[in-house]
């Protein structure tokens, strides 16, 4: 005689298995009822996960995809970009006052396209083609006559999240850290190993400690010394989130960190592809990190937010970076500091046609302060010993549709600096864009 549980069980399967092309899709969160309820155990709601997807593909259209019976879900998704630049880029003068602007109008486009496969047991792999090689841009310039543009792998990775926990990610992925564009590009999809355990602390509260070993630059080990060491960025961060069950206050999110090079060197003959590309020494890059937000939601009825957020870099070696790697005179001051502070308003989610979103910040990036490998390629155009604004804004148009405004201005801090990471006098960048997702 079948028991309340098995009746439970065949019921739901039953029901999955009449809107197969639907279920295959959506039934996880209801297998995850089941579980939690202790209905199913994990192994039957896997088993019922997979039997879905092999029902799905035999018996719809997306049958034609010929999908393995260990995927949970495919997704694929992406997004057009189109876009009108106009930059200013003054260079700095020894001496003298500056009379050259370098100012530049170009067209632009970003093609993207990813690919996250969901698989059985918390494991999960994907990809992401883009339209650059540029490691902190998907850009390409139109030109050369209608010429074809090339497309590049992004991103290739398998994560595996044994429970809710832990999570373990190798390849090149997605940034896990808390973070602003101070430091990290957000076009960078940095590549290694990266590990991360979350604590629940109380009902609603987590602390997350999150770590990647980051591989750099592959060098020949057959040449002695740093030259021979492969490039590693080792980083670590706490993540800690107090949620408050206040109208307005909804939660702050504090985020400490550290970031520090092995001894080794970035190939001249094959430098990183980047804005502002570095090739040297690795040495004096030691970084503390802190990251942060204030947010607050519906201070001006349902839907709307307002957040205060902050990032700063201290480089404990400085003054070894500056003197030693970079060559500068000693009578040119390190600036170890980089910091942030900005304010940003929204209404809406940014998914829904009507939603908009604006933000505001200001910042100090100091001669010995970032890795110009890493940190924003748009803002100064890379360059350290920069100080001013950026300003963003975007309105959806649709659901899928949405335009954009950006506007950057800064200035340099030490007078008189020419060295290539550092030479400008001022910038300016407008960008104009027009965003389709899909």
């Amino acid at each position: 005689m079948f028991s309340i549980r098995s009746k439970i069980v065949a019921l739901v399967l039953f029901a999955c298995k009449v809107s197969a092309a639907v279920q295959a899709q959506d039934s996880g969160p209801l297998l995850d009822l089941l579980v939690q309820k202790g209905i199913i155990n994990d192994q039957e709601a896997e088993d019922l996960r997979a039997e879905l997807v092999r029902d799905f593909a035999a018996n719809t259209s997306a049958g034609k995809l010929n999908m393995s019976s260990s995927q949970v879900e495919f997704k694929l998704s992406g997004d057009l970009r189109l876009r009108h630049q106009e930059e200013t880029q003054a260079p700095e003068t020894a001496s003298g006052s500056n009379t050259v602007s370098n100012e530049r109008r170009r067209e632009r486009f970003r093609f993207r396209l990813n690919g996250d496969v969901q698989l059985q047991k918390g494991w999960a792999t994907g990809f992401a083609l883009e339209t650059s090689q540029s490691s902190d841009s998907g850009n390409q310039t139109f030109q050369q006559a209608n010429s074809d543009y090339d497309i590049y792998l992004s991103r290739a990775y398998v994560s595996w999240r044994p429970n809710l926990q832990w999570f373990f990610a190798s390849g090149k992925q997605k940034n896990p850290f808390h973070t602003t564009d101070l430091i990290w590009d957000s076009d960078i999809n940095p590549q290694g190993l990266h590990e991360a355990h979350t604590m629940t602390i109380g009902d609603r509260d987590t602390l997350e400690f999150r770590a990647m070993q980051i591989i750099m630059d592959d060098r020949n080990e057959s040449v002695f010394g740093p030259d021979g060491t492969d490039a590693w960025l080792f980083a670590q961060q706490a993540v800690y989130t107090k949620a408050f069950d206040n109208e307005l206050l909804k939660s702050v999110v504090l985020a400490p960190g550290f970031m520090d090079y092995n001894d080794s060197a970035f190939s001249s003959s094959s430098p990183p592809v980047n804005e502002t590309p570095f090739a040297g020494s690795t040495r004096g890059l030691s970084l503390a990190t802190f990251a942060g937000e204030v947010n607050f939601a519906n201070i001006r009825g349902a839907g709307t937010a307002l957040s205060f957020y902050w990032d700063s870099a201290y480089n404990f070696e400085a003054e070894h970076r500056v003197h030693r790697v970079y060559g500068l005179d000693p009578s040119v001051d390190k600036d170890a500091l980089a910091w942030l502070v900005g304010v940003g308003y929204s209404y809406g989610s940014g998914r829904t046609q009507g939603d908009y979103s604006i933000r505001l910040d200001y910042r100090h990036v100091g001669l010995g302060s970032v890795d110009v490998n890493l940190n924003d390629s748009d803002w100064a155009f890379g360059r350290l010993n920069q100080k001013g604004w950026k300003f963003t804004s975007s309105y959806n148009l649709a659901d899928f549709a949405s335009v954009a405004l950006s506007y950057f201005y800064t200035e340099d801090i030490q007078d008189g600096l020419t060295y290539v990471l550092a030479n400008l006098d001022h910038t300016n960048l407008l960008q104009l864009d027009l965003i389709v997702k899909f």
